[in-house]
């Protein structure tokens, strides 16, 4: 329909984006392949290499088209595209969502598109619907009336704790939760609950105490200093590695000991969370062990922060496939318990950066995003209930390094995004999961005011 109106048609390649290759910077480019059925192939990851040819091949104005709705096929185009739109202030990027009722069938797409074309520059996401053409705002979301009774500073959450029906037989299972701000989370739930906790992530489980030569070694540059002087390591890189692997190991060792403090049960496997074989196997042990699962968490991810023109395709995949597929995983497995013994809800760790695009994390921002589509469609086939939390970034505490560094921390200053207090996180997420509206799929959880 695009064609029958002037368009040109193109498709990437090596070094260009179609019609750009062909001479000079393109003028603008429309990408369609998010549309299509909800439940289809997914667009992202493979969809970013359109986008990024695109942009590299200087076009002014960029649309990328997906239909109403949080089907899988266009899950986490929106924060792809806000993230660009942050990366390239001076061109025209923009997610158009097209409702049915407003743009029906691929006459109807077209017009809507070709209006959009005209709009000029604005909001990277946009809805156009039968009502008009809208954005999608930030609006706060007050808590059930009883949420005043809850977890805070002053109490370990027990109220809530009730109302999520946890007790101290109850079954947590948290998918990449022994380090960061996650593992603080888990230690509120096992406080509030006194409830068993089983971690599953990527680092080795610790085989025993720490080697006493490495243990006394405070930070990683220390650490970096004990290991070369070892003489086991052939090079810098290698170094690296291993003080990364005695770091996480540390981390692991002090998030079961904080549930363990809290009046809980821990345990932590070495599951690699994309593996979706790997994490069946864990879950079916699990259940089998206790006879229940009754909520489960994910906050499995990696960063690999790159400009987009500077990003490769493989790293694209690499930090959205670390996320995605092992969410994917995860509530694939949990439902294929009995009907009646799966867990009440699920909460997915997402990033404000989803919600507001972020320099550099096109790939972070597009795997948070999806997250929301992963528990809409879970809850929809279930009938539990799934919510995607996008965390504001929290500010370092001294047992864990939060999620910015101090440069990171004075860029959200400077766009007035105020850090998450260590001490309030933990009990906002329980606030939110027994007095929160169920009816929401995703929510914001920010120190800042909008």
């Amino acid at each position: 329909m695009l064609d029958a109106r002037g368009a040109l048609r193109g498709e990437p390649g090596e070094g260009g984006a179609g019609p750009a290759a062909a001479g000079g910077a393109l003028d603008g480019a429309v990408v369609l392949d998010a549309l299509g059925e909800a439940e289809g192939p997914p667009f992202l990851p493979d969809g970013f290499d359109v986008v990024r040819a695109a942009l590299r091949a200087g076009a002014r104005r960029l649309y990328v088209a997906r239909e109403a709705g949080r089907g899988l096929r266009a899950a986490g185009v929106d924060g792809l595209v806000r993230s660009a739109a942050r990366e390239y202030p001076d061109s025209v990027v923009r997610c158009v969502v097209l409702d049915a009722g407003a743009a029906p069938g691929p006459e109807g797409a077209a017009e809507a598109l070709l209006e959009e074309v005209a709009e000029g520059g604005g909001e990277p996401v946009v809805v156009r619907t039968p009502a008009g053409r809208f954005a999608p705002v930030l609006v706060e979301a007050p808590l059930g009336p009883l949420a005043g009774r809850g977890a805070g500073p002053a109490g370990e959450g027990a109220a809530e704790a009730e109302a999520l029906g946890l007790d101290r037989d109850a079954v947590l299972v948290v998918a990449g939760g022994a380090r960061g701000i996650t593992a603080r989370c888990v230690a509120a739930l096992a406080a509030a609950a006194r409830c068993r906790v089983e971690l599953l992530g990527r680092t080795p489980v610790p085989a025993g105490p720490e080697d006493p030569l490495t243990a006394a070694a405070a930070d990683r540059a220390a650490l970096r200093g004990v290991l070369a002087r070892t003489g086991r390591y052939g090079s810098p890189a290698d170094v690296e590695r291993a003080a990364g692997l005695v770091l996480a190991g540390r981390e692991v060792a002090a998030a079961l000991d904080a549930v363990r403090a809290a009046g809980g049960r821990a345990r932590y496997r070495s599951v690699d969370c994309r593996d979706a074989a790997a994490v069946l196997q864990a879950v079916k042990e699990i259940h089998a062990e206790h006879g229940r699962i009754d909520g489960v968490v994910h906050a499995a991810g990696i960063v690999e922060d790159r400009l987009i023109a500077d990003k490769s395709p493989e790293s694209f995949r690499r930090v959205h496939g670390t996320k995605t597929q092992s969410a994917a995983a995860l509530l694939a497995a949990v439902e294929q318990l009995p009907e009646g013994e799966r867990p009440r809800f699920a909460v997915l760790f997402g990033s404000i950066a989803a919600v507001l695009g972020n320099r550099g994390q096109s790939d972070y921002a597009a795997a948070n995003d999806a997250l929301e589509a992963y528990g809409a469609a879970w809850a929809a086939r279930t009938g539990r209930r799934a919510l995607t939390v996008h965390w504001g970034p929290w500010a370092p505490s001294p047992v864990h390094g939060g999620m910015v560094v101090p440069e990171l921390a004075r860029h959200y200053a400077r766009r007035g995004v105020r850090l998450i207090d260590p001490e309030e996180g933990a009990p906002a997420l329980l606030r939110e999961l027994a007095w929160g509206d169920p009816a929401e799929r995703a929510v914001v959880l920010t120190a800042s005011q909008w």
